[in-house]
């Protein structure tokens, strides 16, 4: 006799009947039940212009929890949606009432809500969720103007690298030379109009030259850099004089990207020649990327690479919670940002900090001077030749504050792996700064979540004990209603 598996098949599509009997243990269900959707919706409406008119948006909730996700499990737009589809989990989290096998709203609305939002909204977010997880900073004391003080701010700088090929000037030439006549192409088609000849056969065989040798002289490239400087200017004096002889204008015929590519190409080929002719290899808001002409390299000097290339922000910690006080695509020095830091710091939470735990770039004299006036401790070395003999008072202090700075960099790095606020995919200025703003409120969700957990299991453990006492005073008769009693209290 042969036997079979007992195994019961289950319909899935009784979930389309409720999703409130999802399992609470869940992490995208404790999410949604505890995060402050309230404020969220407030705070998104005021990014919204269709008070008066207009279509309806789609709830916050919806939105951000499908920012959420997105960061949280490193997907793409199209891969979310998908996703968000098939969990309903995740559809209870994005707050839907039944499960459905519909999306919830296109992948390209992405692109929408990346240019609707900011840094600026999720800093906001940020602090919602340290106020309902009770970690915000209290003052402890007042100082002699009359300012109360409280809390550790946590200050550092960092690269947030988008996603793009390492620029050489051959390669940013031939993408010129390809953008001139894609370009061309299109408006030539669009007015029924003969194409002008170009020079870009002259121009990619010389770039193949280059590239398919294995070892480059400097002679060899900087012959075909002069190749390919002289066709890109032929073929960008073409394209003026054509669309200087037609009747109608170029910006009702071309798109705006397609506008904006030239306008990069033209800056980029003037400071390609002014290096090559000047013999220097930089200028002034250089392009590296035709594409993503907002990008600059910035020089940081790290072990894995001295140059970087992506926006540069300024953050600070705040009670474990993230915050992106200045976000730049120029390279800038961050030792401005403390006095910003600290002035967020106040409007965000009413006080000023007690104590600042930054690198030494941030404590020059200008910055000693304003921490001294504000009556904020920062215990680091101070300037000047370290004396022989070593009589700190605050030496503790100090190795403390060395040790507790390490947080921020942990911060960054959990950010890059974990959430990719390294690998910025966003290619225009706007979308990316809510890419970086997203990564890092993801973590700080992430964070919430583990402050409600670890609130539940105190919850717990103190029932446990509470119960063990009353258990060995011989207490048993009151045992039972007082388990249930705080059964009811901790569910």
């Amino acid at each position: 006799m042969k036997y079979y598996s007992q195994c019961k098949t289950y319909d899935l599509f009784d979930l389309r009947k409720s999703l409130s009997s999802l399992n609470k243990e869940n992490r995208w269900v404790k999410l949604g039940d505890s995060l402050p959707w309230s404020e969220i919706e407030v705070a998104y409406n005021k990014r919204l212009s269709n008070t008066h008119y207009g279509a309806g948006n789609k709830p916050a909730r919806m939105v951000v929890g499908a920012l959420v996700i997105k960061h949280m499990e490193q997907l793409s737009d199209e891969k979310t949606i998908e996703m968000i589809q098939e969990n309903p989990f995740m559809q209870y989290f994005v707050g839907l009432e039944c499960f459905t096998e519909k999306p919830i709203f296109s992948p390209e609305l992405f692109v929408s809500i990346r240019k609707r939002l900011d840094e600026k909204f999720f800093n906001a977010l940020t602090k919602y969720l340290a106020i309902a997880s009770g970690k915000t900073p209290k003052a402890d004391h007042t100082d002699e103007e009359g300012h109360a003080h409280g809390g550790t701010l946590k200050i550092d700088a960092t690269c947030c690298d988008s996603e793009m090929r390492y620029p050489t000037d051959s390669n940013l030439l031939e993408d010129g030379s390809r953008q001139i006549e894609r370009v061309l192409q299109k408006l030539c088609g669009k007015i029924r109009k003969k194409m002008p000849k170009l020079r870009r056969a002259e121009s990619r065989k010389a770039f193949l030259e280059l590239v398919k040798k294995k070892r480059k002289s400097r002679h060899q490239i900087e012959k075909i850099k002069r190749i390919q400087l002289h066709c890109l200017e032929a073929d960008l004096q073409t394209f003026m004089d054509f669309i200087g002889g037609l009747s109608t204008t170029v910006f009702s015929v071309l798109r705006k990207p397609d506008i904006k590519c030239i306008h990069s190409t033209v800056t980029m080929f003037q400071q390609q020649k002014e290096m090559f002719e000047t013999g220097t290899r930089s200028c002034l808001d250089r392009i590296v990327s035709l594409f993503q002409p907002h990008i600059r390299p910035i020089v940081r000097g790290k072990a894995k690479a001295n140059v970087e290339f992506g926006a540069k922000i300024g953050a600070s910690i705040v009670e474990g919670y993230t915050y992106v006080d200045h976000l730049s695509w120029d390279a800038y020095n961050e030792s401005r940002d403390l006095q910003l830091s600290i002035a967020l710091y106040q409007e965000r939470h009413g006080i000023l900090p007690k104590e600042i735990q930054a690198d030494k770039i941030y404590l020059n004299k200008e910055n000693r001077i304003l921490l001294k006036s504000l009556h904020i401790d920062c215990f680091n070395r101070p300037l000047g030749r370290p004396p022989k003999e070593e009589n700190d008072r605050n030496l503790e202090a100090k190795k403390a504050a060395v040790g507790g700075r390490n947080e921020i960099e942990a911060t960054f790095g959990t950010g890059k792996r974990v959430y990719g606020a390294n690998n910025i995919r966003a290619k225009l200025a706007d979308t990316a700064d809510t890419w970086i703003g997203a990564c890092f409120f993801s973590k700080n969700v992430m964070k919430f979540l583990r402050e409600l957990l670890r609130h539940f299991l105190r919850k717990w453990l103190d029932f446990f004990k509470q119960a063990l006492f009353m258990y060995r005073c011989g207490e048993n008769c009151a045992v039972r209603p007082f388990l249930r009693l705080q059964m009811q209290i901790v569910i």
